[in-house]
């Protein structure tokens, strides 16, 4: 467990809930967490790059490029933490494309099985800020961006919101002690009643919803994000879903 809580911290060139990540990142930070971050250009240009390294004290901080080979870097953590995370880096993970330090890290942790943490804000096209900023993006291309997410999770990321970003990590640790081959599979449902299952996570997928019982009733997050295909799923089979109070 002290060897997982040294954790890389990757941040990506999005700025929406900005805030909110950056006070998940100093709970961690005081239950005793310790960082080296990374920042691509953009981010270093859109956040602000002296209050991450006030709250997260790093013992290292690189802009643009590491000081080590992403390769490197992931083999010496357990832990990767992405907690601004962009269309464009998601996009690139997806399709296995390492052309940048940022998706080289992110996708080699997911190669090598690491805890990947990643907070979806900035990449989430459902998200409330990006109607504020005047986004006004066509449903085709919403359901890709959605689709995206979900391949994310199916290679082992985990994906949760920003103000959150501490309870997902915690979460991801906790889990790497739990019995075999548990860290590796997508959010499993957990019986909370004899018709009942409950889904953790902050994008609920189309595969997730294949293992769980046709007409029973799912529970999941208050703000998860449910994917055209798992609503697709749940109404072909009669499952109901719930989203908690």
């Amino acid at each position: 467990m002290a060897r997982m809580k040294q954790a890389l911290v990757v941040y990506t060139g999005s700025n929406i809930s900005a805030a909110e990540a950056l006070e998940a990142m100093g709970r961690l930070r005081a239950d005793g967490f310790t960082f080296r971050v990374l920042l691509s250009q953009s981010a270093a240009r859109l956040l602000d790059v002296e209050a991450i390294r006030s709250v997260l004290e790093p013992e290292e901080l690189w802009i643009g490029t590491p000081g080590d080979t992403p390769e490197a870097l992931t083999k010496q953590y357990d832990t990767i933490i992405v907690p601004a995370a962009t269309v464009r880096t998601v996009s690139h993970v997806v399709s296995c494309m390492a052309d940048t330090p940022a998706a080289a890290v992110i996708l080699d942790g997911l190669m090598r099985g690491k805890n990947v943490i990643v907070a979806t804000d900035g990449c989430c096209p459902d998200h409330a800020e990006r109607a504020r900023r005047g986004f006004r993006m066509a449903e085709p291309l919403k359901q890709t961006l959605r689709n995206h997410l979900e391949a994310l999770r199916d290679y082992g990321a985990r994906l949760t919101s920003a103000p959150r970003l501490d309870e997902a990590v915690k979460r991801a640790l906790a889990s790497s002690f739990s019995p075999a081959g548990e860290k590796s599979r997508p959010a499993a449902a957990k019986p909370a009643g004899p018709a009942d299952l409950r889904l953790s996570g902050h994008v609920i997928s189309g595969r997730q919803l294949a293992a769980c019982p046709s007409n029973c009733t799912v529970w999941v997050e208050r703000d998860a994000l449910i994917t055209q295909l798992a609503a697709d799923e749940a109404r072909r089979r009669g499952i109901v879903l719930r989203k908690e109070t």
